[in-house]
């Protein structure tokens, strides 16, 4: 149980032209320095979700200004970097997007049998107008042999598998060059079995991408469908941004130029084999004998620096006293929230064919302002027993790549860390309704959010486990006791619409008092709380109607398969004896080289299933079992 303190102080700050006097005590602040506060906060959210912010999406100027902005913040407010002023910026390097190469690097031919001449038949395709290739794939040289792979589709539930003749053909399908159309089977048939005549999740490019690297194909070559209306290529994305790092090459190129050689090869051509597809329902999947595609491909991987801005406070320690032990002033609680939001949109967005500055209002600059704030209030009150460490965190929005980097490469040592607590969409309260993450992952935290929601008279739906998609989860992975702050979704999410117009200020006064006092007894407790392992619902993107596996990704390892950081206690996973650092790279029947890949194998599999699962460990590949779970 951790005490409570009763606090008081009074000081003057000036920023952006408010001046409020700060008195907190027992009953809160008066109505001058709420008003003062509102104002601050207001300001904030607006200057970081205005247009010229640019959505603070990576790589972009807006996002440097915000991260300027808060370094700024932090040292206007007396709360300095932890060594010295380089310190403030802790960089990291990130994928921002793809480019393609220049046409001398990309270039693809297609070789057929020997002529009458004895020579083969070499189509030489041009770039941009019989093919492109696509962000979604790698980059070199290939020469591989061709397969028509129908759509391909793998779909256990629906009895359907375009790989399945290819792998019980001569050579099998590995290493070959996947031909697939794009759609799937039967898309105008309301009694299809692909969800009517709506596209089901086999439609996805994505999943067709996963699809065959999972039956680890050389190449995947995207052709239009037969009926569909005109023959152009797609844009270079079209299939996904490429962030994934896949090595084989994917391409897109005419129907026309696939159908001359489907036909030649199969004596048939791409509209009689789609149609013979969509009334049997039946694989029509078969090697090319004698074709192949041979070219290279450049796609130029983008990277920017992704920059954490950290400030700190320092702890004063305190001594040994009345049978309690001392608190080292190197004990540290973490207060956090991430700046970052996805810029003009992309994948990411609610909204993905729709360019427009995406505000991120609450998303986060709610909490980023709120961070800020709290920080204003316990630098005014002066040093507690253990430090403070603020950071705001970049790279959220791509895997929480920011707070996973600081984990791997802490200011603070870990060991040192007592807590942490994270601030993400907080600007929308309803009422006195708050979510509460975490309450599970430490002694005493329970009690210590249900004593402090009380006192500022909120109501909370809490969840004791400590993963979910924001950056405490990266914490949480390193044995670190944590809590999340959140006041509910809304349909602005990911949208250009979440403005600063939408979010409840006063709520947010009402949120500063709250986390200000959470983070003060968590720095003033005689014990700190120790770590719990918590059985709870994980985070993985994709969830839902797949098996449960229980794994805990880690955004910030190389491709190669799919990392871990972690395990959920009593997952599948961990009975199965994966642990945090292995690499995943095979589930029953499928190759596993990046996270799509695992998402999709898993949605070939059922509750319930035994299936074993490769992992590479220490340099090992070591086989496991896991009896996955069902669905949550």
């Amino acid at each position: 149980m951790f005490s409570s303190r009763i606090c008081s102080w009074s000081v003057r700050l000036v920023w952006g032209g408010v001046v409020a006097a700060l008195v907190v005590g027992w009953a809160g602040a008066d109505e001058g320095a709420e008003a003062g506060r509102r104002e601050r906060l207001r300001q904030a959210v607006e200057w970081l979700a205005a247009p010229e912010r640019e959505g603070r999406g990576p790589g972009t100027p807006g996002i440097d200004a915000a991260a300027e902005w808060v370094a700024e913040q932090f040292a206007a407010i007396g709360v300095r970097p932890p060594a010295d002023e380089a310190a403030a910026f802790q960089q990291f390097a990130m994928t921002l997007d793809a480019k393609l190469g220049p046409p001398a690097e990309n270039v693809a031919e297609i070789v057929g049998p020997p002529g009458p001449d004895g020579q083969p038949v070499i189509t030489r395709l041009e770039l941009g107008r019989d093919f492109t290739p696509l962000a979604a794939g790698g980059s070199g040289a290939f020469d591989l042999p061709l397969a028509f792979a129908g759509y391909g589709i793998t779909a256990p539930a629906e009895k359907y598998d375009d790989y399945a003749p290819l792998a019980a053909a001569p050579g099998g399908v590995k290493g070959r060059a996947a031909i697939v159309l794009r759609q799937e089977p039967q898309k105008d048939d309301p009694h299809s079995v692909f969800a009517g005549n709506q596209a089901s999740q086999h439609a996805a490019l994505v999943r067709k991408v996963a699809n065959a690297s999972e039956h680890e194909v050389g190449g995947l070559v995207f052709c239009n469908d037969a009926d569909a209306d005109g023959d152009t290529l797609m844009a270079f994305t079209r299939a996904g941004e490429g962030t994934e790092k896949r090595s084989l090459p994917v391409l897109q190129i005419r129907r026309s130029v696939v159908d001359d050689v489907v036909r030649r090869s199969l004596g048939r051509g791409l509209g009689e084999i789609q149609k013979s597809i969509d009334e049997s329902l039946e694989p029509a999947s078969k090697p090319l004998e004698g074709w192949r595609i041979r070219g290279r491909t450049a796609i130029k991987r983008v990277e920017t620096q992704g920059r954490n801005v950290l400030a700190v406070m320092p702890g004063r320690g305190a001594p040994a006293a009345e049978g309690r032990p001392a608190i080292p002033a190197a004990e540290t609680v973490v207060l956090g929230a991430h700046y970052d939001h996805i810029g003009y949109g992309g994948a990411n967005s609610a909204e993905p064919g729709k360019r427009a500055v995406h505000h991120g209002a609450d998303d986060n600059a709610s909490g980023t302002a709120l961070l800020v704030e709290v920080a204003r209030q316990l630098a005014a009150a002066g040093p507690l027993p253990r430090r403070i460490l603020f950071v705001a965190f970049s790279g959220e929005e791509r895997g929480l790549l920011g707070s996973g980097y600081y984990a791997a490469n802490p200011v603070v040592p870990l060991g040192d860390t007592v807590a942490m607590v994270n601030l993400d969409m907080v600007g929308r309260l309803d009422g006195d309704k708050l979510v509460m993450h975490g309450t599970g992952t430490g002694t005493g935290l329970d009690a210590l959010v249900d004593r402090l929601l009380g006192q500022h008279r909120f109501t909370a739906a809490k969840e004791p486990g400590g993963f979910g998609p924001s950056d405490h989860a990266s914490f949480y992975a390193k044995k670190v006791p944590v809590l999340h702050l959140f006041t509910g979704s809304h349909a602005d999410y990911h949208r250009p619409s979440d403005t600063a117009d939408k979010i409840n200020y006063d709520g947010m006064v009402r949120l500063a008092a709250l986390v200000a006092d959470i983070v003060r007894e968590l720095a003033t407790a005689p014990e700190r709380p120790a770590y719990i392992e918590v059985a709870s619902k994980m985070f993985a993107r994709g969830g839902g109607d797949r098996p449960y596996f229980g794994s805990i990704p880690d955004f910030g390892k190389p491709g190669g398969g799919y990392a871990i950081s972690g395990v959920a206690k009593d997952s599948p996973a961990a009975q199965g004896g994966l642990r945090g650092g292995d690499l995943i790279v095979r589930i029953g029947g499928s190759a596993i080289t990046a996270l799509e890949d695992f998402d999709s194998a898993l949605r070939k599999h059922k509750g319930g299933e035994k299936v074993p699962v490769v992992v590479k460990r220490d340099g090992q590949e070591v086989t496991l079992e896991v009896v996955l779970g069902q669905p949550r």
